[in-house]
C-alpha cells in the first residue's frame, strides 16, 4: 500500500468526516530528496477547533511524521513541515521528543514564538500517536523563555508548568509560563 494512502487512512480513522486536503511542495530540494512527501492539512468541523497539518513521506526513513495544531489556516505549516522534512531527510537535526526547532519565523504571523518543541500529541493521544512503527509527534509552538527553560531543567518540569497554566497551545499572542 502507498505509505501517504496509509497515512491518509490512519488520519480519516481519527478526523472522522472532516475535510482532508493534500499538499505537494514544487520547490527546493525536498523535489528530490522526498518526492512523494505530502502535507495534509484538516479542515475544523466547527469554528473553535483547529486547523491540523500533517507530514507525510519523512516517516518512512526516520520512523516519525510531526503534527501542527493552528487556529487559522495558513500555507506557513505546510513550508515549515516540508523544511523539518527535509532537515530530517538530511540529518540536520536529531529529532526525539523534547527536541526544539528554531523555524528562524514565527509559527504564525505576529507571535512571538518561533521555537517548536517536539512532543507527544497530547491534545490526540495514542490513537494518532501510533501508525504501525509510525510515530506522530506534535510540534508544539513555545517562547524563547520556555526553551531557556527547558534546557536549563527538564522537558517533565516545563510541560508541568503548561498543565498548571492551562496553556492555550493555539492562541499565537499567548503569555509565557516563564
Amino acid at each position: 500500500m502507498d505509505y501517504n494512502f496509509k497515512v491518509l487512512q490512519h488520519i480519516s480513522d481519527f478526523w472522522v468526516g472532516c475535510e482532508i486536503k493534500g499538499f505537494t511542495w514544487n520547490h527546493g530540494k525536498i523535489i528530490n530528496e522526498l518526492p512523494s512527501f505530502h502535507v495534509f492539512r484538516i479542515s475544523p468541523k466547527k469554528g473553535n477547533e483547529p486547523w491540523i497539518y500533517i507530514s507525510s513521506g519523512i516517516g518512512e526513513i526516520i520512523g516519525k511524521e510531526f503534527v501542527i495544531s493552528s487556529p487559522v489556516e495558513t500555507h506557513e505549516h505546510i513550508e515549515t513541515l516540508v523544511m523539518l522534512a527535509s532537515a530530517c531527510f538530511n540529518k540536520v537535526v536529531d529529532v526525539h521528543i523534547g527536541k526544539v526547532i528554531n523555524i528562524g519565523r514565527p509559527w504564525l504571523e505576529g507571535s512571538q514564538f518561533s521555537n517548536l518543541l517536539i512532543s507527544l500529541p497530547y491534545p490526540y493521544g495514542r490513537k494518532l500517536e501510533i501508525m504501525d512503527a509510525i510515530q506522530f509527534l506534535w510540534l508544539l509552538p513555545i517562547s524563547d523563555k520556555e526553551k531557556e527553560f527547558l534546557y536549563s531543567h527538564s522537558l517533565d518540569e516545563l510541560e508541568t508548568l503548561f498543565d498548571e497554566y492551562g496553556i492555550d497551545y493555539l492562541n499565537p499572542n499567548r503569555k509565557s509560563v516563564i
